[in-house]
Parts: C-alpha cells; structure tokens; sequence
C-alpha cells in the first residue's frame, strides 16, 4: 500500500505486532479485538483501504510494548518522569515506532495518548481511545460497553464524551490525579463539531 510504513501495513493487514514488541498472548489477542472494531469503525464510516489498515495497525500497535519493563521504556520518552507507570507504555511505543521511521503523526498521537486522551487527538485518536475501553474482551460493566460500542460510529460524538466521562470517573473513584492531557482532552470535546454527532477529523 503506497506510503505505508511496512510496521504499520503488516500490523494492519496481518495483525503482526513488530519483532520488538513486549505483548503477552492475553495482551495481543486485546490488541487484535481492538483493531477489529477500529477496522468496522472506519469500514462503516466509509473511510479507504489505506485508512482502515492504518485504523486496524493503531488497534494492534497501541499495547506493543505494555508488558516491557517500566524501566526499559523510560529512556524512550522525553520527560518520563511526568507519566505513571502505567501509562508510558503508549509515549513509549509511538517513540519507538517514530525511530522505526513511521512519520504518521496522527497515528503516533493516537498511541501515545490512547490512555489519557489529549485534545489534538483526531478521529483515529478518538476510535483508539473508545476502542480500548469498548473491546468486547473488557468484562467490567460488560453490558453497558456492549452497548456503547453498537452505537458506533453513528453516535460517534455523544458515546466519546460518555467513555471519557466514565474514564474519568474511574480516576476520581480511585483517588487517581486527572492529567492535564485528559482535562485538555474533555475540554476539547465538550464543544461538538460542525458534524455533530460524526468524528471530529
């Protein structure tokens, strides 16, 4: 496919992580359920071949290196200090996958912040972010996803703002810090494009 990255076309066409990625078999079966329903999502929104491989390659790619040591990842993100944990997986895997030579911005975007959200996130940033959450492995609060995740993408704008609502909720349940990237990103949302209820880009 002209201007796809090899990392990017084999993720999204074969569902193949890369030979660096750090994925136990639980984890790469979740990263595979979550490019199937970006690769429906763009399917249904009519988006191109090209846009539903880069869709489905950021589904698969988003974990790639979640179960390396936090350690290891540190030194792939400028300011490591200011991510948990948890989360510097996705600065770390766009990091590595830029070095790789892969200059899709918005896709990087989207794996970086496919945890926190951010408000430059566009409409591949935004499936990834409900993606992640939707997938039908999620078991928590299974029927409530369930039907979250069928309204998409037709009621693209008013589900994001329930999944981030719900996201944010689970933060301030668990006395957990809301950063700025994911208050940037509610702020962003919560003034609706001129398409409504559509993706924003």
């Amino acid at each position: 496919m002209d201007h796809l990255h090899p990392i990017i076309y084999e993720a999204g066409t074969e569902q193949r992580p890369p030979d660096w990625a750090v994925m136990s078999p639980a984890r790469l079966r979740h990263a595979q359920r979550v490019g199937t329903l970006l690769w429906n999502w763009a399917d249904a929104l009519g988006h191109d071949t090209r846009t539903r491989i880069r869709w489905r390659a950021a589904g698969l790619l988003h974990d790639a290196l979640k179960d390396e040591d936090v350690e290891a990842l540190r030194p792939l993100v400028e300011g490591a200090q200011g991510w948990p944990d948890p989360l510097i997986h996705g600065p770390a895997c766009a990091n590595r996958l830029r070095a790789a030579g892969v200059g899709d911005e918005p896709l990087l975007r989207a794996i970086a912040f496919h945890t926190t959200g951010h408000p430059d996130l566009c409409a591949i940033g935004q499936a990834l972010y409900m993606a992640d959450f939707l997938e039908p492995g999620r078991l928590a609060s299974g029927t409530e996803r369930a039907s979250l995740r069928h309204r998409l993408p037709a009621d693209w704008h008013a589900v994001l703002m329930e999944v981030v609502t719900a996201k944010i909720g689970i933060l301030i349940d668990g006395g957990i810090r809301i950063s700025a990237a994911t208050g940037g990103f509610w702020e962003a949302i919560t003034i609706p494009g001129p398409e409504g209820s559509g993706p924003s880009r």
